[in-house]
């Protein structure tokens, strides 16, 4: 299990998908606030984007740079997103997913060899599939 000098995620590659991350979780967060009748469909699903916007700075900015060992992180960021989605609510699962998907690409592309990295892979897209399906039946 080999770990290649990894350096982190540059700006030009966290920004699209920190953006892609926050979009998606706004669009399911969406489908699920205003699915209801509630009276409070806006204020429910502004709350859910602020929490979904500070989630997103917090893995995007603060965690993902700190990340020496690419695979171990990016397997770790997708468990998390697998944890997160029984609170789906809160959008968070796909940002997590994303930081996951951010990792992975810039291991593969680092040339690091683990087995963790097409697990993350795979626990980050169940995540995602499974946010989406819980944005509409949830």
């Amino acid at each position: 299990m080999a770990n290649a000098a990894y350096t982190p995620a540059p700006m030009s590659l966290r920004v699209p998908f920190a953006f892609g991350s926050f979009l998606a979780s706004a669009v399911l967060t969406a489908v699920g606030s205003f699915s209801g009748n509630d009276d409070h469909q806006w204020r429910q699903w502004l709350i859910v984007l602020a929490i979904s916007a500070l989630v997103t700075a917090v893995v995007f900015w603060l965690v993902v740079p700190r990340i020496d060992n690419v695979a171990r992180g990016a397997l770790i960021l997708s468990v998390i997103g697998v944890l997160t989605v029984v609170v789906f609510w809160l959008g968070v699962p796909v940002v997590f997913a994303g930081a996951a998907g951010l990792l992975v690409l810039e291991g593969r592309r680092s040339g690091v060899a683990s087995v963790a990295l097409p697990v993350a892979a795979v626990l980050a897209a169940v995540t995602t599939i499974a946010a989406a399906v819980l944005a509409f039946v949830g």
